[in-house]
């Protein structure tokens, strides 16, 4: 919507005749007619204006009190907002330049507003044609999907008397006009028009540092991506609920949360072509360049280092922006680390929230169908690896933290946490002084306190958070065999449950002799849902990256010992860099809380396709 989009309704005709006839009063005749509906359009706003009376009619008029004046049948007329989205807007007295007579002697009262002399009014530019002057008779705020009634009455004042020649023998005429100053629903011009997308069922939210959460008014500064505040909304237990704006909105009300990632491109800052191991490696953590895109401008398309690229997280959806889980998921209901280990389909027990546990020891295709189940209105599904290379980019972007974030150390499982020290080393076996973790406060700390926004992408309150530590992430990325099939698992004892060929079936003693899994469920019928790569037969060929995926882009990388591990670690604050392989076709992401420094928001790993108890998921909207 254009801001500050001015709009005229011509809404009413006042005319006011003073004449003398012989020595008694027939003192004035006010008329106004509204022949037509007058409707204001513009993208996404319209207001109507309706009358319900007619004109203001004062025959044989004469000057009365303030009491008498305030009982005149009113001139009423109503504003209406057909539009979601709140008004702001001026209605005016505009004199006409064929009055002869001195406003100074008419007052006028405007619902129950105080009663005033019109020449005493605030006194503003004209902006009717043929218009000398212009009163303000109130400015207001009009609701989206609301109507607001006006009473208009306009009377001599009771102190002229009958030898006031500048009242005899004039004509005062004026139109009420209505501009508005109308900002419309909030939007941040850094953004290019990717602001957050919002549909019923989506509550849009602030969160205070403490973590309490308010609706948020949307008409309203509610996001800045400029100052690293990021774009909150929330989806409701009990939708039936209403809340007003800037109304708190209980933590038990709450099933999820989630956070917008807005379109980008982005400058490449390293084309991630790496076929090996290098003997060592440097910290080349860097600012990563970004530039918001409407889905309406030409794709960048760059291949190489220097060049623009439009990321594929949005190209894929053809999507302005993603809303992405804030938390990693966890298992409604569940009360201990245990109970939230399910290997199921129930998109029905979903929950993003803090202070919960993380939802693990689920195959990839129960953790696909429940996300791609849990809101298809929103087309949820589970969390691509090119959609957390999205969300790394932007935090390490002058709009994000900056950093790698602190880890979520929390034994329990438990969302939302960081730790109190960060780690200095991998993690060797030991818990270790640089690598401490337990769930005691003062090892780690909730997500609404100060060390807790360390553990999200912004920094603050408004970001992603358990994206370095907590579980791991299975993402749905998966490497092909040589056929260009999507591989299912390692074979028939650790796999995915999606159909499709096995990539080592003799590994691990399986002597089944099934070389694919075909009792499963297959793969999604829409590539937009999963991120392929090409077979190789070892993890160190990072050549196989996609662009935007946060892997081989964060090259080069090089082996290291922690005490008694072996270790493939990053450019980028030293994170575990393994590539998906034949016996490992899955990509997971982030680490886990015992993964010290290996653990990062650039971390990542493969795995065989199995549940495993350290191995979570997340959500993803797109609309």
């Amino acid at each position: 919507m254009e801001k500050k989009k001015k709009f005229i309704l011509y809404l009413v005709a006042i005319l006011v005749v003073v004449v003398i006839l012989g020595s008694s009063y027939a003192f004035w005749v006010i008329t106004a007619r509204q022949k037509n509906e007058n409707l204001v359009n513009s993208q996404c706003f319209r207001l109507s204006f309706l009358e319900s009376t007619n004109a203001i009619s004062l025959l044989e008029g004469y000057p009365m009190s303030d009491e008498d004046g305030s009982s005149l049948t009113p001139y009423t007329f109503q504003i209406k907002n057909e539009c979601s989205a709140k008004a702001k807007y001026t209605l005016r007295l505009e004199i006409d330049d064929t009055t002869t007579m001195n406003e100074k002697y008419l007052k006028s009262r405007l619902n129950t507003k105080s009663i005033r002399k019109i020449s005493e009014l605030e006194e503003t530019e004209p902006t009717l044609e043929n218009a000398k002057k212009s009163y303000k008779l109130g400015e207001f705020i009009i609701n989206g999907n609301s109507e607001e009634e006006y009473e208009l009455r306009i009377w001599i004042d009771g102190g002229v008397t009958s030898d006031n020649l500048e009242v005899m023998n004039r004509v005062f005429s004026a139109r009420v006009s209505v501009e508005g100053d109308y900002e419309g629903t909030y939007t941040e011009s850094i953004l290019n028009g990717t602001d957050p997308v919002l549909s019923e069922g989506l509550i849009p939210v602030t969160i205070d540092n403490d973590g309490t959460v308010k609706k948020a008014d949307v008409n309203q500064e509610w996001y800045s991506y400029t100052n690293k505040r990021w774009a909150n909304a929330v989806i409701l237990n009990d939708e039936s609920v209403k809340y007003r704006d800037n109304e708190v909105i209980p933590e038990s009300n709450i099933e999820s949360y989630f956070v917008w990632i807005p379109r980008y491109r982005y400058q490449i800052f390293d084309h991630g072509m790496y076929y090996e191991l290098s003997d060592t490696v440097e910290n080349k953590a860097q600012e990563i360049k970004i530039v918001f895109e409407n889905k309406e401008t030409q794709l960048s398309k760059g291949s190489k280092k220097g060049d623009w690229l439009t990321h594929s997280a949005f190209t894929s959806f053809d999507v302005n922006g993603i809303w992405v889980g804030k938390f990693e998921t966890g298992y409604k209901g569940s009360t201990n680390t245990e109970s939230a280990q399910k290997n199921v389909i129930e998109p029905e027990s979903i929950q993003i929230k803090p202070n919960v546990n993380s939802w693990r020891k689920i195959q990839p295709v129960n953790a696909f169908y429940s996300s791609y189940d849990y809101k298809r209105s929103f087309d949820s599904h589970m969390m691509k690896n090119t959609e957390w290379g999205a969300v790394a980019y932007l935090s390490h972007s002058k709009y994000g933290s900056m950093s790698g974030v602190r880890i979520n150390n929390n034994s329990n499982y438990v969302t939302g946490y960081a730790s109190v020290k960060e780690p200095t080393c991998g993690y060797t076996g030991t818990n270790e002084e640089c690598n401490r973790y337990g769930n005691t406060e003062d090892i780690t700390k909730p997500w609404n306190t100060s060390i807790g926004y360390l553990a999200s992408t912004t920094g603050n309150i408004s970001g992603i958070y358990d994206m370095s530590g907590g579980a791991w992430e299975y993402v749905m990325a998966v490497m092909t065999d040589k056929n260009g099939k999507p591989i299912s698992g390692r074979n028939s004892i650790y796999n995915s449950g999606f159909n499709g060929p096995f990539g080592c079936p003799t590994c691990d003693n399986d002597t089944s002799g099934l070389t694919e899994l075909t009792t499963g469920l297959d793969f999604p019928m829409d590539l937009k849902y999963y991120d392929v790569y090409s077979y190789a037969t070892n993890d160190e060929t990072y050549t196989r990256r996609i662009l935007g995926d946060a892997t081989g882009e964060m090259g080069p990388f090089a082996p290291v010992i922690y005490g008694s591990q072996n270790r493939q670690i990053g450019s980028w604050y030293a994170a575990d860099s393994n590539f998906i392989h034949y016996g490992d076709p899955w990509f997971r992401r982030g680490g886990d809380f015992p993964n010290g420094l290996g653990s990062s928001l650039f971390g990542f790993s493969r795995e065989l396709g199995r549940m495993h108890n350290s191995d979570s998921f997340r959500v993803v909207l797109t609309m």
